[in-house]
């Protein structure tokens, strides 16, 4: 298809149903592996958390439906276009009559929606059956079930969505070992800003460093300035906040489509 543009619901309804049709197996059993997981688990902590810590029990909870959501998530979404891994599947996949957009929201939509949904759902059903079991051989000491709608959990929902799309263009880029690589490129990311946030600092503050080092106490670089100050302390947290939740995403996702619209040349 020519237009990269186009986006066409009934496609991307066609895209998804190939999609389940050809990867259920694989789903329902990572799925499996995962209750199982989960279960076994439970079982070797539950024997030894005494009925009376409570907290111990709500965390556990939020520990491992963060693990499975968040890094669960890295690797399922790492995985996404495994058609790039050879010559034969990568051809079909790119000839595949549907466009860019839609092949890349299809994509989007099995990773950032369906696969919280589905971590959502199966631990839900996980921590229900836990507590039940719980309850019968305990004499009726419950095993506090993950909140549906708590806010700790649904915290975890939207970072997942925020850093989901950074592994979904990982994908894109790399084809093999995909969350090592994106997760290292994260490292070189990294360093690049520390290295930016120091040359700033040179900059701005020239008569706190001798040499390649700020020899001053950190605490006289922070009050330097009144300015500086109450950037730090009022501003600087909320700009980053934002960045996290209203930027990062987006950014991610357009370049992650371009960067696949490249594999058609």
């Amino acid at each position: 298809m020519q237009t990269n543009n186009l986006l066409d619901l009934r496609r991307i309804g066609l895209l998804l149903k190939e999609e389940m049709s050809l990867q259920y197996l694989r789903y329902l059993l990572g799925l499996g592996v995962v209750f199982g997981g989960l279960l076994v688990i439970w079982w070797i902590n539950a024997a030894g958390i005494l009925a009376t810590e409570k907290q111990q029990l709500q965390e556990f909870h939020y520990i491992w439906f963060a693990i499975i959501l968040l890094g669960g998530g890295a690797f399922f979404s790492s995985l996404a276009f495994v058609h790039f891994g050879t010559k034969t599947s990568r051809l079909f996949y790119l000839n595949l009559p549907a466009s860019n957009l839609e092949k890349y929201t299809t994509k989007w939509v099995i990773t950032g929606l369906i696969y919280p949904l589905a971590i959502w759902m199966l631990y839900l059903v996980f921590s229900w059956l836990a507590n039940k079991i719980n309850l019968q051989y305990t004499e009726g000491t419950p095993f506090v079930q993950l909140p549906a709608f708590g806010e700790t959990t649904w915290l975890f929902m939207r970072i997942y969505l925020v850093s989901q799309t950074v592994f979904l263009t990982g994908a894109v880029f790399f084809h093999r070992y995909g969350i090592f690589k994106t997760t290292f490129s994260l490292m070189v990311v990294q360093v690049i800003l520390m290295l930016f946030v120091y040359l700033c600092a040179r900059i701005i503050f020239p008569e706190m460093f001798e040499g390649w080092v700020a020899p001053h106490s950190p605490n006289q670089v922070y009050h330097i300035t009144d300015t500086f100050k109450d950037f730090v302390n009022n501003r600087l947290a909320n700009i980053l906040e934002y960045v996290f939740w209203l930027a990062l995403a987006p950014i991610m996702l357009v370049i992650g489509f371009f960067k696949l619209t490249e594999k058609e040349v």
